[in-house]
């Protein structure tokens, strides 16, 4: 187990070769068994954050005519304490949903993580269609990701909220502070925010492979959706049904955007609730019609 946020291409070559190898801590999970696969999204999550994957599995991930050809797992790399890791290896072994990788799990370890998320779909679920990376604090609505957002004539779709031409921040007391031997450039290339993004299957093998010989950066999301995307002449799209923010208590909001952000776990059960309350309008006229959004 190891920690990979030394800024060195020395560093990050070592990390590179120890991702090429396979390094999922058995049992790994697969898609194989589900033949009309059209999405997977895969949570990132810390190990300790049990509430949260509980709270999703028992709302928008529960299986139902919401997640309709559809399947969620978890990522979820290694603790520093031996007892959380010995309870995700319970939960694994409960719920076969979790993707367990040998790398210290850190905000640091983003990026591996999110290399890894990318390994794990291009050799254990390539049956799916598309391929979605959320974070634990999310509400995703999937039946407006089939009705708006997955378009079938799109090749090599990515599509998030896009964020252009944003500057590296160069404060060292910053949680997104960037040095100059990591990333040089005055901006970005266009990216998405790493809260949630969706992309094609052939998408995820494209940025898979730029994954090992793109410049290092901590920033998952500009690393994915920037750096390996230009490298492989993907544009990131912007889809106004991605927010990155907590939305306001509205079900008539909630059920017509893709994502919302910075939910806790309560928030997501309040949440789950308040869009199967009947007593609004656009509520019932959603249940009724989700059938033919899928």
């Amino acid at each position: 187990m190891a920690n990979w946020y030394n800024t060195s291409k020395s560093t990050w070559q070592e990390a590179k070769k120890s991702i090429q190898r396979s390094h999922f801590i058995p049992p790994v999970p697969t898609c194989w068994s589900q033949s009309d696969l059209r999405l997977v999204i895969v949570v990132c999550s810390a190990p300790q954050n049990f509430a949260s994957r509980q709270a999703i599995r028992a709302t928008w991930g529960k299986e139902s005519r919401w997640t309709k050809g559809t399947r969620i797992f978890f990522i979820i790399g290694r603790s520093s304490q031996n007892i959380t890791d010995m309870f995700v290896f319970t939960e694994k072994q409960e719920y076969g949903d979790v993707i367990h990788y040998d790398f210290t799990d850190s905000y640091f370890n983003l990026t591996l993580k999110s290399v890894s998320m990318l390994k794990w779909v291009t050799t254990n679920c390539t049956n799916a269609k598309y391929v979605m990376k959320s974070d634990d604090d999310m509400f995703v609505n999937v039946p407006v990701l089939f009705k708006s957002v997955l378009l079938p004539d799109v090749p090599n779709i990515l599509v998030g909220k896009l964020f252009v031409k944003a500057r590296p921040i160069r404060d060292m007391s910053s949680k997104w502070y960037v040095p100059l031997d990591m990333y040089s450039d005055q901006f970005y290339p266009n990216y998405l925010s790493g809260s949630g993004y969706v992309m094609s299957i052939s998408t995820a093998f494209l940025l898979h492979n730029s994954s090992y010989y793109a410049p290092y950066i901590s920033l998952e999301d500009v690393f994915i959706t920037g750096i390996c995307a230009k490298l492989e002449n993907i544009q990131p799209r912007e889809n106004s049904l991605f927010t990155y923010a907590k939305e306001k208590k509205n079900p008539c909001k909630y059920l017509f955007i893709a994502t919302a952000h910075k939910l806790t776990s309560n928030d997501l059960y309040e949440t789950w609730d308040m869009i199967h309350n009947t007593h609004f309008k656009c509520v019932t006229s959603f249940w009724n019609n989700i059938d033919n959004w899928s």
